[in-house]
């Protein structure tokens, strides 16, 4: 009885072991087969294949010079849309031309300029992913040089004799037409300007003329008569030009400028400037005491 009795317990503590055993194993496994959480991946961009007609187009960009201006001519025999965009600098300022979306089989464009100039022309797709630049440049057919017509042009002077108890020689018959006779001086002697003689203490270099030519033009050159007397007349002077009649600013290359007070034809004198000018200034530097001048003109691109 006894020996049955011990057996049970045999039995019964090798069965708890087992028991223990398997839940300890049961746990183990629980454990290893724990779900790894999900992560979603991004599907791979499409690869977006950029059409190339663009470049197409911008290898049959050619420019002529036409008169006055750059007349630009392309292709597009697929008739895609392209964008194209022209910059160049003009009169010191930063310009462009732009055509939004041509699909032109043949396309044109006439951008207007007064001297040689460099242009960047770039083509792309609509999208503006993808350019293509061509550096061109040309200079334009000129026009022709015209005298302007001086209608209410106004001039003043630093001093000027123009009184009837002396000479009507004031500085506005410089602007007058350069065959007007003189209401002072004998007959056949053209009008003209002259400083003020008078003056106590006399008045020295240097003396100046403005000339309002009442709206503002690119001027290509001036031109000046001399009085008919050459004793009274200037030898060296200063060309300036202004916008606003305050601020002026060199238009005649630099330096100074000579002048022969004893030439009867009208003396040229070319202008550079990158803007357009209202105001002339000519600034007498050495001459006679007395010096004078018979005529202005101012010439333009017209």
């Amino acid at each position: 009885m006894i020996l049955i009795n011990n057996n049970l317990n045999t039995m019964k503590g090798k069965c708890l072991y087992l028991f223990v055993i398997c839940i300890a194993m049961a746990m183990v496994s629980c454990k290893k087969d724990k779900v790894a959480p999900i992560v979603e991946v991004e599907p791979p961009a499409p690869v977006v294949v950029e059409d190339s007609n663009y470049e197409a187009v911008a290898n049959t960009f050619s420019v002529s010079a036409v008169l006055g201006g750059a007349k630009f001519d392309w292709q597009n025999p697929a008739k895609k849309p392209v964008a194209i965009k022209i910059k160049y600098v003009e009169d010191g300022l930063s310009k462009e031309k732009l055509v939004a979306e041509s699909i032109d089989a043949i396309g044109t464009l006439t951008i207007p300029i007064g001297g040689r100039t460099s242009f960047s022309v770039f083509v792309s797709n609509v999208g503006g992913k993808s350019i293509a630049n061509r550096p061109m440049a040309i200079f334009p057919e000129l026009l022709p040089e015209v005298k302007l017509v001086k209608t209410g042009w106004t001039a003043s002077a630093s001093s000027e004799i123009n009184d009837a108890d002396n000479e009507f020689n004031g500085a506005e018959n410089i602007v007058d037409d350069v065959k007007a006779p003189s209401l002072s001086a004998g007959a056949g002697t053209p009008s003209f300007w002259q400083t003020n003689y008078n003056a106590e203490p006399m008045l020295i270099y240097p003396h100046w003329l403005i000339v309002d030519m009442k709206k503002a033009e690119k001027i290509t050159k001036i031109g000046l008569n001399a009085h008919i007397d050459a004793n009274q007349g200037f030898t060296a002077f200063r060309l300036e030009g202004s916008t606003d009649g305050v601020d002026f600013n060199d238009i005649g290359g630099g330096g100074q400028k000579v002048f022969s007070p004893g030439t009867k034809q009208e003396q040229l004198f070319g202008v550079t400037s990158p803007v357009a000018i209202r105001y002339v200034k000519i600034t007498l530097l050495a001459g006679s005491p007395y010096p004078c001048l018979g005529n202005f003109e101012a010439y333009a691109r017209k």
